[in-house]
């Protein structure tokens, strides 16, 4: 149940679902139709802009740190999922903008900086189709050279919670673990290891870059990317929010 209300409410505060829901209350309206029109052209405004949502954003973020600050050694590096996706008919993994997570953790490994990989990610779908994304990472870090006696999967999970109550039945939450998992996402995952009593340090990925070159276009001009940012904001703040109260 608190997983299918989970994804009702993300859909709710959907930035796209409020903008549609003042179109069309616009169309219905017949007596503040310009005033319906106007809220929706300065919502527009602020969603639409990429300046302002990296803002907001980054004061939401966890800061990142290098790798070379890192002074110790860890038995896991535990990446949560939702960095991918699976075509089965073209056997291949779709990256998405979180793919960074798997990327770091095999760069973690290679410099010897944590000795196992776990992937803790199942299916985050109402409706389950069988594929599971720690099972397709598996086979993509054995590409990439990872010993496959240094995998381990967790594929149950269906969200962050889910990511730390099934990974402490794999391993020993006392163990020293890394969490990876991409900055937005990070407060909400400390939260639920945190909660399992893990004994983690993190590594936070995908950061937002504030230092690059603020354009006119950049600072002024709409970009429908931004949607897409400002979703994944509030689904990160909303769903902090929702652990916090029944947690």
């Amino acid at each position: 149940m608190f997983f299918t209300l989970s994804k009702i409410l993300s859909f709710l505060f959907k930035p796209i679902t409020w903008l549609i829901l003042l179109m069309v209350s616009a169309i219905l309206s017949k007596k503040k139709t310009k005033n319906i029109v106007t809220y929706t052209l300065i919502l527009f405004t602020i969603l639409s802009n990429e300046f302002i949502v990296d803002q907001v954003s980054g004061l939401w973020q966890m800061p990142a740190i290098k790798i070379n600050q890192l002074k110790k050694k860890y038995d896991y590096g535990i990446i949560l999922g939702g960095f991918s996706s699976y075509n089965p008919e073209e056997k291949m993994i779709n990256f998405n903008e979180h793919g960074d997570r798997l990327i770091s953790a095999i760069k973690l490994y290679n410099l010897g900086i944590i000795k196992k990989i776990i992937v803790s990610g199942g299916n985050g779908k109402l409706i389950n189709n069988d594929l599971r994304e720690a099972i397709w990472s598996y086979d993509f870090l054995i590409n990439m050279k990872v010993n496959p006696k240094d995998i381990l999967i967790e594929s149950n999970s269906r969200n962050t919670i889910e990511n730390a109550v099934y990974t402490k039945e794999i391993i020993n939450p006392s163990s020293q673990s890394l969490l990876i998992t991409s900055s937005l996402h990070m407060k909400r995952a400390i939260f639920c290891f945190e909660k399992n009593n893990f004994n983690f340090d993190y590594y936070a990925t995908d950061i937002i870059n504030f230092n690059r070159k603020k354009s006119i276009s950049y600072i002024l001009l709409p970009n429908i990317k931004s949607l897409e940012k400002w979703e994944d904001l509030i689904h990160e703040i909303i769903g902090y929010l929702v652990y916090q109260m029944k947690y």
